[in-house]
């Protein structure tokens, strides 16, 4: 797997100098859902928290999406098994309610939160708003790209970091595979043009495939998931010499797979956001190629604000808080689908104890690095 090298550069910002050369493949993926407009996992504030004990908030930009619910789930997990209650606030897919659920956690009394940042003209609200409360937080998934906001955030006392996957890599790891494989022309079936994690693969997929001497056909953009069947029947239709199919999430290669029987035609299937959905036909070969592990983010962020939460706020070399962007979903296929199905489709990438191991003194900006250069499928199925 390879990162983008404009990540990398930015990575080098905060990463200690004996770390450079290493590369960031982070494995994990997928979890509990989250229900409600307001599903609580715990009480209220209280005063005197003990230590690992907070009122923790955060947000999601909209559920029943199974990326989205995974992602729920997972900030929900870390912060309850380190003790403390979480609050997850549905932004129902709009920039209003999310602006709106800023302020409604700041002034809920929570005491840290976690925020889903797909809207990048409320970081700066974000950012005043929780300094003005002094309440911690750190931005996960969907996190800042320009530099001009980035700065202004680490100067805010109260920020604890962000942490997101490198989309364009996984793009790009899909093309440099499917061009392993002999494919020389594909079309790409995904989520709404806007999206920022589907267009950074799409370009990620596009620009490599076709430095690579490839030909992407058509990209068929759809408003949900529920249109991938339809939208793949017309691509299939338009495209039937197509040699592949890159599917941006397991929702779409499930689509893309109902197409191709509609039109009893035969293409290769790859695709990021393998989803439990898709196990079955990785490990037949309908599905040549999955990746997963962008639920590790969420883990991690929650990390992080724990960490500050309990007086051990976590910084680089340069005393700013951490920025990890490269992490980077690894590959599934048929000899791992199992276990990847068994530790992050049903399960979690890790148990209570392994959280609370990376929490309080004695952990710091190298532990965070050295985890993220280490950590493995094979690992976890052995512990």
């Amino acid at each position: 797997m390879e990162m983008g090298e404009k990540n990398m550069k930015k990575l080098m910002k905060n990463v200690l100098p004996g770390v450079l050369a290493c590369s960031l493949i982070l494995f994990s993926f997928t979890g509990c859902g989250a229900g409600g407009n307001e599903a609580s996992g715990g009480g209220e504030k209280s005063g005197g928290a003990a230590k690992g004990e907070f009122a923790v908030s955060g947000n999601i930009w909209g559920q029943g999406v199974n990326a989205l619910d995974v992602i729920a789930g997972e900030a929900q997990y870390v912060n309850e098994s380190l003790g403390n209650s979480f609050k997850i606030y549905n932004d129902n897919f709009t920039a209003d309610t999310q602006a709106s659920n800023i302020q409604n956690m700041a002034s809920s009394g929570t005491q840290g939160m976690m925020i889903f940042g797909s809207v990048p003209t409320l970081y700066q609200t974000l950012s005043s708003t929780c300094e003005k409360a002094k309440i911690p937080f750190v931005i996960f998934d969907q996190i800042p790209t320009d530099e001009k906001i980035l700065d202004k955030l680490e100067q805010n006392a109260f920020y604890a970091g962000s942490v997101g996957t490198d989309n364009y890599s996984a793009g790009a790891n899909a093309a440099r595979k499917m061009q392993e494989n002999g494919i020389e022309s594909a079309f790409i079936l995904g989520g709404a043009v806007g999206d920022p994690v589907h267009d950074a693969r799409v370009k990620g997929f596009t620009e490599t495939f076709e430095k690579g001497g490839g030909k992407v056909l058509a990209a068929g953009r759809c408003d949900s998931p529920s249109d991938a069947a339809t939208k793949g029947d017309d691509l299939v239709s338009a495209n039937p010499s197509s040699q592949g199919i890159y599917a941006l999430t397991g929702d779409y290669a499930i689509g893309a797979i109902t197409a191709l029987s509609n039109h009893n035609k035969e293409m290769a299937i790859y695709c990021s956001d393998t989803t439990e959905e898709c196990i079955s036909y990785i490990q037949d070969g309908t599905i040549v190629y999955g990746d997963g592990g962008s639920k590790i983010v969420t883990t991690l962020a929650a990390l992080l604000l724990n960490n500050y939460l309990n007086g051990n706020a976590i910084k680089g070399d340069d005393g700013v808080a951490p920025y990890f962007n490269t992490i980077v979903p690894f590959e599934v296929n048929a000899d791992n689908a199992s276990l990847y199905s068994e530790y992050f489709l049903k399960g979690h990438p890790m148990n209570a104890d392994a959280l609370k191991g990376l929490v309080g003194e004695g952990v710091t900006y190298q532990t965070f690095i050295d985890f993220i250069i280490n950590y493995n499928l094979e690992e976890i199925a052995s512990k």
